[in-house]
């Protein structure tokens, strides 16, 4: 049975999820507001998962000095094709980062955590490489969410395939806040969801797809 990264590394070598900055800002307008963009002028700012690169650029044209990782081949080669020198695009597992504990003011992960399975142990690291007094922002699929029940109602139990860009296999958790909870024990996180069809938006709080975890590393 391949592990967690192997259908990771194997779904997306396969289709890359490359969108131009427009498209991808389109699709989640909230995005740039939750993932915060703007707030870390001169920060470190460590992506785990950074993807094609589109959100690293994000924090690198507003002045972090960033970095991130991945562990998809074709992913990393289109990152540092779009981020070029203003950012550092790293193949590492966010499992095990490859840097020194207190590296970073800032940790962002948007839809990484719920495709592993040692989730764990990505919270860990993400706790180590922050520095006293660090901040985390992780966004992960929310179980009680409109989307997940109209995946459910569309394609049955054999859902979970037809969430991503393609049906290749990959593994699929959704999270509620007391998982995330869990993974961070002893830090008081804010928690709030995101993205619904615009006719329900006013539930968006509630029911929306994306749910956001933001938190401190004491100092």
């Amino acid at each position: 049975m391949p592990s967690a990264a192997e259908l990771a590394k194997a779904h997306w070598n396969r289709t890359p999820l490359f969108f131009p900055e427009q498209q991808r800002y389109r699709i989640y307008p909230w995005l740039y507001d939750a993932a915060e963009f703007r707030k870390h002028r001169d920060q470190r700012v460590l992506e785990v998962g950074c993807g094609t690169g589109c959100d690293l650029l994000q924090f690198a044209k507003h002045g972090a000095i960033a970095t991130g990782v991945d562990i998809t081949q074709r992913h990393l080669e289109l990152a540092r094709q779009r981020v070029g020198s203003v950012a550092e695009v790293i193949s590492a597992d966010g499992s095990l980062l490859p840097f020194p504990s207190g590296s970073f003011d800032y940790v962002y992960s948007h839809g990484v955590i719920h495709h592993s399975d040692r989730p764990q142990l990505i919270a860990k690291e993400i706790l180590r490489v922050l520095k006293p007094g660090g901040r985390f922002n992780v966004h992960v699929y929310a179980r009680y969410s409109l989307a997940a029940l109209n995946y459910v109602r569309r394609f049955g139990r054999d859902w979970k395939r037809h969430v991503e860009n393609s049906v290749d296999p990959v593994y699929l958790d959704i999270y509620t806040g007391r998982d995330l909870r869990r993974l961070f024990p002893g830090i008081k996180l804010k928690l709030r969801k995101y993205e619904v069809p615009v006719p329900f938006r006013v539930f968006e709080r509630w029911v929306g797809w994306f749910l956001v975890a933001n938190g401190h590393k004491s100092s």
